[in-house]
């Protein structure tokens, strides 16, 4: 799998001949296709919490005192991270900016973050989102037809609430806990 399959796979489903190369020799608008990919895949990442594309880091904070008074320590973010998604531990104040995480928190922190996987390591259902949202955004400048490029939306959007459906069944639910009071009165 990789990035020019996900290209012409689109294109095959916007009934074009298959993509060969998305080089220097392609034509304008399998180009065209190749930046549209490179904007619709770090958006897709980061519109859920897709369990192959997240990953935790622990970070250590930093020995210069970060520019804001209100925090006492800075951590580097991960060059990889999207999306921050969480810090453990969990109820701590913190503040992000540019390519800082900043908080009063003295010892080590770990994070919960979202990063662009290699399309090789993509699940077959993420990767058929990625080939038809892929196909109604290109739908345009390849077939000029608004009324593909509005149904492959449509089809687009159905697939992405399949997919994160799919996706979410491979972290278990939370269980809920039984609380005393509940339990006097229910039984």
């Amino acid at each position: 799998m990789s990035k020019i399959e996900v290209i012409s796979d689109a294109f095959i489903l916007l009934g074009k001949a298959p993509v060969n190369s998305i080089g220097s020799d392609a034509s304008p608008v399998v180009a065209s296709v190749s930046k549209l990919y490179d904007l619709i895949y770090p958006m897709i990442i980061t519109m859920h919490t897709w369990r192959f594309a997240m990953a935790f880091k622990t970070l250590s904070p930093l020995s210069s005192v970060p520019p804001i008074s209100k925090y006492t320590y800075a951590y580097l973010l991960p060059n990889d991270m999207l999306h921050l998604y969480g810090t453990y531990p969990v109820n701590i104040d913190y503040a992000r900016y540019e390519n800082y995480l900043y908080t009063n928190q003295s010892t080590s922190l770990t994070i919960e973050y979202s990063f662009l996987p290699e399309v090789n390591k993509w699940p077959a259902y993420f990767k058929n989102l990625m080939v038809v949202t892929l196909a109604s955004y290109a739908a345009m400048p390849v077939t000029e037809s608004e009324k593909l490029s509005e149904d492959y939306s449509q089809k687009a959007l159905n697939y992405l609430n399949t997919c994160r459906a799919i996706d979410s069944q491979q972290q278990p639910n939370p269980v809920i806990l039984r609380d005393s009071l509940l339990s006097r009165k229910f039984g």
